[in-house]
């Protein structure tokens, strides 16, 4: 029998997991291992957080940037929405913080199971924020570096309608871009 390149909790017990690690195996991919001749995609980045995201919650912001490569190490406290016409409570964790948010199906893809906001739309959440640190600007940028997903993040935030911080972040996206 093969298992997934990626293990979590949902798979093994934490101890199996742990010793994997220590045989040398598999290496930590934030609360996943993943074997040691795995290279570290996207897919299994997602794959990851299996045991984190349930199938009605979206990852996004510092999360989505994680996956797609653009961070360097996954955040401590993981983000994630859920949309508002979605029926059930926010529960938060210690590990994910949840809020509930309008997105377009479209603007969500599917990475090994996990929903995750799209590039375009990671660009322009990140551009919404009030404080945009130097490392999750950068971040930003490398997803901006394409043509296509730049000009689709600036049309995202111009239909957001009457969103606060839409303009600023229509300038964000637009000097990011650069």
């Amino acid at each position: 029998m093969r298992y997934s390149p990626v293990l979590t909790r949902l798979d093994f017990p934490v101890a199996e997991l742990s010793a994997l690690r220590l045989d040398g195996e598999a290496f930590a991919l934030d609360e996943a291992v993943i074997a040691v001749d795995e290279p570290e995609l996207a897919v299994n980045r997602a794959a990851a957080l299996a045991g984190l995201f349930t199938a009605r919650m979206v990852a996004e912001l510092d999360t989505a940037l994680w996956v797609y490569g653009c961070l360097e190490r996954p955040p401590a406290v993981h983000t994630g929405s859920i949309r508002r016409d979605a029926r059930g409570r926010l529960l938060s964790t210690t590990r994910v913080r949840l809020r509930e948010t309008t997105i377009a199906d479209e603007e969500i893809v599917s990475l090994a199971g996990i929903r995750l906001t799209s590039r375009p739309r990671t660009a322009v959440d990140v551009a919404l924020l009030d404080d945009v640190p130097a490392e999750r600007e950068a971040a930003v940028r490398e997803l901006c570096s394409r043509p296509a997903v730049a000009a689709e993040a600036v049309t995202i935030a111009l239909g957001l309608g009457h969103t606060p911080g839409k303009l600023r972040a229509v300038e964000r996206l637009r000097q990011w871009r650069a």
